[in-house]
């Protein structure tokens, strides 16, 4: 009976209200669908499913299928090996993210006649909206993580995934056809704008209910913004058809629209420790937490950490000099000394030979504590270890260990500024204004956060290398973008998609660096091969046949509710 009661949950006060002849909850069997949907406990089990369906921290290890990193261990990045067989998918969430479309399509016929205050309407009323906004900012959301890992162009069409809005009879589980690219992109902003016109823009104490940093991870209407600017720059990306400017220029303009409700465009925070949920450059996270997981699986060895992802030189290459410019056309650039004068955000995203962190000091040279054969026989396989998404906050010392707050960031004021300065390059060039603000002043903030001035002794923000982009056109400025975005949303789940969406080159030599010293705290750096990265050329396309979409109206004890 414990079971039972665990799927809903019924107060005895309620209870009384209703019959004089319970003051525990019905069993489920002895109930009616009436009474099942009188209140709203019963429908917020459903949203609580569909929400728990998007945590995951896959994305950090989604960098090992690109040009960005490599797993500590050898082979465990299969598809970037050219393993990706229909069989061998440990990217696509086919049947997860459609049973979490079933709640929520099931919660949406129900949401109306729910019941949250019976004592008071207005209030009622009002939680009634939002939770119906919060359904439709999730349908959206799953929707669009579907079209992101299943679409693609097939015999010369662009096709989408099936969209459903309904909880479909047993009896109706067919093969269901696909709808086209953009008829999906269609549903999921129309969702969206469903969303936004009954969510409170924030959860930040300015809601007329439910604010505050208890429910920042409830979807809201800045976030739904947000997803329709991802959304529409997907849609505009070559691999998905033809890349007009119109489409660009859709996304540009949702892009401006989230920024503007967001407050406009302002300077972006410093990035501080990545677990600051009072941050609300943050537009949509997890719920928060306590623990060092995160540190377990990817400090190096001498922090007693796993280790468990390298990056790439490839990446490490990407980060500009200090000055801003690449590094082979920086003064600042040393080839004997490859980590003094870089953007700042190489050492706060990369461990790497000689960095200090929190008084310890990273050994990746041969036979230091970090490096193959070291405290850990693995040991690094690039040189480098990942720090993004870390905490300093974290020990893992023995008996002497800490935790720190955490959360996963599912959309952020960094993407949505990245997201507008990309859509309106293309559309208008680097310059143009129109908008409200161009390509290149967006850019302009996310390189003064990330601390680049090119001529330190000039009082305020100089980036001439940014400068000399965007004056060379959009080509060049679109290059300067895509290795920003690269570096700024680098081991978030970004750079895999990104790669399909611009159809670029799928083959890669991963890079690595041996460093050896050589007496007087000098080393001299050997730049090795550390891999190949094989993908079959279907990773542009549609990964996975079409499987059957089971989608059943049924909410049985059994169906994962205990």
């Amino acid at each position: 009976m414990m079971k039972i009661y665990k799927i809903l949950l019924f107060t005895g006060i309620i209870s009384a209200m209703i019959s004089c002849d319970y003051v525990e909850p019905y069993p489920i069997q002895d109930q009616s669908d009436e009474d099942l949907w009188s209140h709203a406990n019963y429908g917020e089990g459903l949203l609580t499913r569909a929400y728990t369906g998007l945590n995951s921290n896959m994305e950090i290890y989604m960098d090992t299928y690109t040009d960005n990193a490599v797993p500590a261990t050898p082979g465990q990045n299969a598809i970037a090996l050219g393993n990706w067989t229909v069989e061998n998918n440990t990217i696509g969430n086919w049947t997860a993210n459609y049973i979490n479309i079933k709640y929520i399509n099931i919660f949406l016929e129900h949401a109306e006649d729910l019941i949250y205050s019976v004592s008071d309407p207005v209030q009622n009323d009002i939680e009634n909206s939002q939770r119906i906004g919060e359904a439709y900012f999730l349908r959206a959301w799953y929707h669009a993580e579907l079209l992101k890992q299943y679409a693609g162009e097939v015999d010369g069409q662009v096709t989408g995934i099936p969209i459903i809005t309904t909880s479909l009879e047993e009896e109706e589980t067919l093969d269901l056809p696909r709808n086209t690219y953009e008829e999906v992109v269609a549903q999921i902003t129309k969702d969206c704008d469903s969303a936004i016109a009954r969510l409170p823009l924030m959860y930040n104490n300015g809601s007329e209910t439910f604010s505050g940093l208890a429910n920042r991870g409830r979807g809201s209407g800045l976030g739904a913004m947000a997803l329709k600017a991802r959304v529409y720059l997907n849609a505009a990306s070559p691999a998905y058809g033809p890349s007009t400017s119109d489409l660009w220029l859709r996304a540009a303009n949702a892009a401006v629209e989230a920024i503007d409700a967001s407050g406009g465009l302002t300077d972006l925070s410093p990035f501080g420790n990545f677990n600051d949920a009072d941050n609300f450059e943050n537009i949509w996270i997890q719920p928060t937490y306590i623990n060092n997981d995160l540190e377990n699986t990817y400090y190096p060895p001498s922090l007693y950490g796993d280790g468990n992802i390298n990056p790439s030189q490839n990446l490490v290459d990407a980060f500009p000099a200090a000055d801003g410019y690449p590094i082979e056309d920086s003064d600042l650039y040393a080839e004997d000394a490859p980590y003094e004068n870089r953007d700042p955000r190489f050492e706060r995203f990369i461990f790497y030979n000689g960095d200090d962190y929190n008084g310890n000091i990273i050994e990746t040279f041969v036979g230091g504590q970090d490096a193959p054969g070291g405290l850990n026989q693995q040991g690094t396989r690039t040189g480098y270890y990942m720090k993004k998404q870390l905490s300093m906050n974290v020990r893992l010392t023995p008996g002497d260990a800490t935790t720190d707050e955490k959360f996963k960031v599912y959309l952020s004021r960094t993407e949505l500024y990245l997201n507008f300065a990309e859509a309106a390059n293309e559309a208008l060039g680097p310059d143009d204004a129109s908008l409200g603000y161009s390509a290149a002043q967006v850019m302009e903030i996310i390189r003064r956060r990330a601390g680049i001035d090119s001529d330190a002794e000039v009082e305020g923000f100089q980036d001439e290398y940014l400068t000399q982009q965007s004056m060379a056109g959009t080509d060049a400025f679109r290059d300067f973008i895509h290795n920003e975005r690269r570096i700024e949303l680098s081991f978030e789940g970004f750079r895999f998609w990104d790669t399909r969406r611009w159809n670029d080159e799928l083959d890669h030599t991963i890079e690595g660096v041996r460093i050896t010293p050589a007496g007087d705290g000098e080393y001299s750096y050997i730049y090795i091969d550390v891999e190949q990265h094989q993908y079959q050329e279907y990773m542009r396309y549609v990964p996975l046949p079409f499987e059957q979409v089971l989608i059943m109206d049924n909410l049985s004890q059994n169906d994962g509710w205990n």
